[in-house]
């Protein structure tokens, strides 16, 4: 049966419903009936009582639609048909009059027996078939209520929406295969990216003052050794006087405050800042400068900076440097494409730092994985490409800053060793000559061992089809000059690297290389296949020459080994000084992960493999498994070979939505015994009202308010009396959250990458009411740190929009893809035209729209992608008064100006669907 015709009597259906309500309609059927029905049955099947309804399980609708009457009782449905639909196992014999199988298990049984007049089954045992089965010409129509009885679920009859609703306590096989559908539908691959720029956006203007949100760790702590003390832990983060602000503040272990860092900032990917600078970035108060290419390492301590480079793009040539904020008692590890480079436990100053970290040609995904006390997984990824196109031709990038090390901005107590706190500045621009070509320069001034220095430098960037290049000169005013040549490339499933550095004069640089006459290295990484295995490799050589003849040559190596739940990492480090045998180790370092069912392994071993100290160093394991949903019980086992100590560790965290609490325990082989209890939370602004404490942290990422209501006047915009929407999921970008809109429609989206644009939208599959839709994909918004957006979604009532499609010639097109433009010219829905030139777009939401054949398809058969109905209009209305839009017969018109394309030219997508 044709689609259109479906449409039809889906029509005629609805609208016979309405007007008869329940009254029967006793005239002769049209059609003989294949059995001769039961002497009682007064109803007889015919035209008029004919239904064609479609099957749906809460939101979702089933594949096939079911044949039924509207009878003296109420309504039948084609038995054939529910059993197709329902993919059930049952045979119906005509001849024997009988139908056999199971419902749903096979432990349940199922008979029915015309000859016999009887039905059997678990939900019902042995029961007569009364009047449950008419002879149609169909076949047997079934009373929805003995439907009921039989099949355990309620099958109810919608008959204004031509639909028949299935309820059920329970998940069925039929419903939990539609669920893993739609889960695997929102299942997208990673690489999957999207044009943001064709989705609405809502601009969060900056204001005097936004309440800030706070993030709060409390740990208390008894022991043997150092008694009875604590820290806290505080970062805030909001807006003041127009600006983003964050402040952190530390304690030591006897909550005397430590350390304030306050930092005062704007950051717009797009640029725009400071009006002609067109900055992307600019702080003051607690900064960090980038390195130079030669000279000049990455800071940190109180100061400005400014520029307009990519939002956190510090990388050098070859290297880059990753920093963040590390809470007291997490440990981070580093990922580079999938694989586990380094690992970094808790420091005092509470940031993780990973510095000169090799860069590969192409693409450079990193991802540091930070571990909480009390079981938190927090996952920071950033992107750093490597080849062409790093910056556009005629782009000038710019970086500027100055600051005092090691410095904060309010010094609250005077460390007892405190590192050098002297003043550097610098800066720097580089330009694109072409796509493969760029210059860039920059100055640097800083102290080292007390004197002060000024450098120059320069650097000459071309990128080659395979492989990067880079020469770069410096220059120290009133001392010497060292030049350095970089290469990174790729060929075949090798990446390669190399270096050579060398020194003129009496150069004096920050990294101690006046001693050195020159330098140079090559690395390589790849990837082995070992059968199903894949085996990571990486290894560098560097050669040093001393200007008094020492040579030093350090070696490193690293691999992976991942199968199924269990990730292997091996670290090697050798250095060979000629000159200086106490400098002489090798080192090896393993770290492994495994994972069995709810428990989940990570440990850390170092070995000295020689040198003065050669012998074990350290080791560390932690076991961890969930206690039910939101507890987590942990056990390590720590050893010290200096100090030949162990140390056990035990402890158990609970999630409250509001909060994570831990308490732990300690033993060593010293006799040392210690008790800790730690409190984490973060307090918010609540868009309703008050204050609001969660679990997540707020402070470090964005927060979103997402209302969602019913838009009855498709007018976009949320207006009196129109219904709020509870129980509604909410996404963000690639990802699928637990925010679930509550009675006020609100749900809150936390945990939002900061200064990264986002599509905020819902999630389809949420939607009780099969008839609505999301009147928009979403909205982009840009979040800030502790900072709320808020953004309302519509939902829509839907409709429907057919017709037929004629080739140039005027004959039936299939397999041509046409699209639905909305008002603001994006592709709202798409479709294909069926065998027969039938298109049909569903559940489309109210609105102006357009029709188009997509560009691909225009080109492909050489026809005017614009298409109009038959009264020229190209514009038509879903509303209200207007829910199905029919187009009627549309022709394709020809260009005027096209090469003549063969049949084999046109694009056809096959419909599988038979007449």
């Amino acid at each position: 049966m044709k689609t259109i015709f479906r449409q039809r009597i889906l029509s005629v259906a609805a609208v016979t419903a309405a007007a008869l309500g329940s009254f029967a309609i006793a005239s002769p059927a049209k059609a003989q009936t294949s059995q001769t029905s039961a002497p009682s049955q007064g109803w007889q099947a015919n035209d008029d009582d004919f239904l064609f309804l479609q099957m749906r399980v809460k939101n979702h609708r089933l594949n096939l639609d079911v044949r039924g009457y509207q009878t003296d009782r109420g309504v039948c449905l084609d038995l054939a048909d529910v059993i197709q639909t329902l993919d059930l196992p049952v045979r119906i014999d005509k001849k024997s009059r009988r139908a056999t199988g199971w419902l749903f298990a096979e432990d349940q049984e199922f008979t029915i027996d015309r000859e016999a007049n009887t039905v059997q089954n678990v939900n019902t045992g042995e029961a007569p078939l009364a009047k449950d089965i008419y002879d149609t010409p169909e076949g047997w129509c079934v009373d929805t209520d003995a439907l009921s009885r039989w099949f355990g679920v309620t099958f109810k009859p919608d008959l204004f929406n031509a639909a028949v609703r299935i309820e059920s306590e329970t998940d069925l096989p039929f419903m939990q295969a539609i669920e893993r559908r739609k889960r695997a539908e929102r299942i997208r691959p990673r690489n999957v990216s999207f044009d943001l720029s064709q989705y609405p956006s809502s601009k969060m203007e900056y204001r005097s003052w936004r309440t800030p949100s706070v993030d709060v760790v409390v740990d208390a702590e008894a022991r043997t050794s150092t008694g009875v003390g604590g820290r806290v832990e505080f970062l805030a983060a909001g807006e003041a006087l127009g600006a983003s602000y964050t402040a952190r503040i530390g304690t030591d272990n006897q909550f005397n405050p430590r350390t304030l860092r306050v930092r005062a900032y704007r950051s717009n990917e797009e640029g725009g800042l400071l009006g002609p600078l067109d900055a992307t970035d600019v702080a003051v108060g607690d900064v960090e400068t980038v390195p130079g290419r030669l000279v000049g390492q990455t800071g940190v301590g109180r100061g400005a900076f400014i520029t307009n480079r990519p939002l956190g793009q510090t990388s050098r040539f070859a290297t880059t440097v990753l920093r963040g904020t590390l809470p007291s008692g997490w440990d981070a590890e580093l990922y580079r494409n999938g694989q586990l480079i380094a690992f970094q436990q808790s420091r005092p100053d509470g940031r993780y730092e990973f510095l000169d970290v090799d860069l590969f040609f192409g693409r450079n995904d990193f991802e540091i994985v930070l571990y909480g006390p009390q079981g938190q997984i927090r996952r920071e990824r950033s992107s750093l490409p490597v080849g062409m196109n790093q910056i556009e031709p005629g782009e000038t990038q710019y970086w500027a800053g100055i600051l005092q090390e090691n410095r904060d901005l309010i010094q609250l107590r005077s460390a007892g060793q405190q590192t050098e706190q002297n003043w550097r500045w610098g800066g720097g621009l580089e330009r694109g000559l072409s796509k493969r070509t760029s210059i860039g320069f920059g100055v640097h001034n800083l102290v080292r061992n007390e004197d002060r220095y000024t450098y120059a430098e320069a650097a000459l960037t071309h990128a080659l089809p395979f492989a990067q290049l880079e020469l770069a000169a410096a220059h120290e005013f009133g001392g010497g000059l060292v030049t350095n040549l970089n290469t990174l490339g790729r060929v075949g499933d090798v990446n390669f690297g190399t270096n050579a550095r060398v020194f003129f004069g009496n150069f004096r640089g920050e990294f101690g290389e006046n001693e050195f006459k020159y330098t140079g290295g090559v690395n390589f990484s790849t990837s082995l296949r070992m059968g199903r295995l894949s085996l990571p490799m990486q290894a560098a050589f560097n050669h040093a020459k001393r200007r008094n003849g020492d040579s030093v040559n350090t070696l490193s190596a690293v691999t992976s080994v991942t199968a199924g739940r269990l990730a292997v990492s091996a670290q090697l480090f050798h250095e060979k000084d000629s000159g200086r045998p106490a400098n002489d180790r090798t080192e090896l370092n393993l770290l492994v992960n495994r994972r069995w069912r709810d428990v989940r392994l990570r440990g850390n071993v170092n070995f000295r493999l020689a040198g003065q100290d050669k012998g074990f160093d350290t080791a560390t394991v932690r076991l961890e498994t969930d206690l039910g949903e939101r507890g987590t019980l942990q056990g390590d086992l720590e050893y010290t070979a200096d100090i030949d100590e162990f140390r056990l560790n035990a402890g158990y965290t609970h999630r409250f939505k509001e909060l994570s609490l831990r308490g732990d325990a300690f033993v060593t082989s010293r006799g040392a015994v210690g008790v800790g209890i730690q409190a984490a939370f973060s307090l918010g602004p609540d868009p309703t009202g008050g204050i609001r404490v969660s679990g997540n942290k707020l402070a470090r990422n964005g927060q979103a308010a997402v209302t969602v209501y019913r838009d009855d006047n498709a007018n976009n915009r949320r207006d009196p009396g129109e219904q709020l929407l509870e129980n509604v999921m909410v996404e963000a970008g690639l990802r699928s959250t637990d925010a679930v809109t509550g009675t006020n429609g609100t749900a809150m989206v936390d945990e939002l990458r900061p200064f990264r644009p986002v599509l905020v939208g819902i999630d389809e599959s949420s939607l009780e009411d099969p008839f609505l839709a999301p009147a928009s994909k979403g909205i982009v918004i840009t979040p800030r740190p502790g900072v709320v957006a808020q953004i309302e979604l519509a939902i829509s009532p839907t409709g429907e929009v057919e017709g037929s499609l004629l080739s140039t010639a005027g004959v039936e097109q299939p397999g041509v893809r046409l699209e639905l433009i909305d008002d603001r010219g994006a592709v709202a829905a798409e479709t294909v035209s069926e065998f027969d030139g039938f298109f049909l777009f569903q559940r489309v939401p109210y609105g102006q729209y357009r029709l188009r054949v997509s560009k691909d398809a225009a080109t492909t058969l050489g026809v005017e992608p614009s298409l109009a109905m038959r009264n020229g209009s190209t514009q038509f209305t879903i509303g209200n008064d207007n829910d199905v839009v029919r187009f009627g017969t549309v022709k394709l018109t020809a260009r005027r100006v096209r090469e003549q394309k063969g049949p084999q030219d046109v694009e056809v997508i096959a419909a599988v669907r038979s007449p």
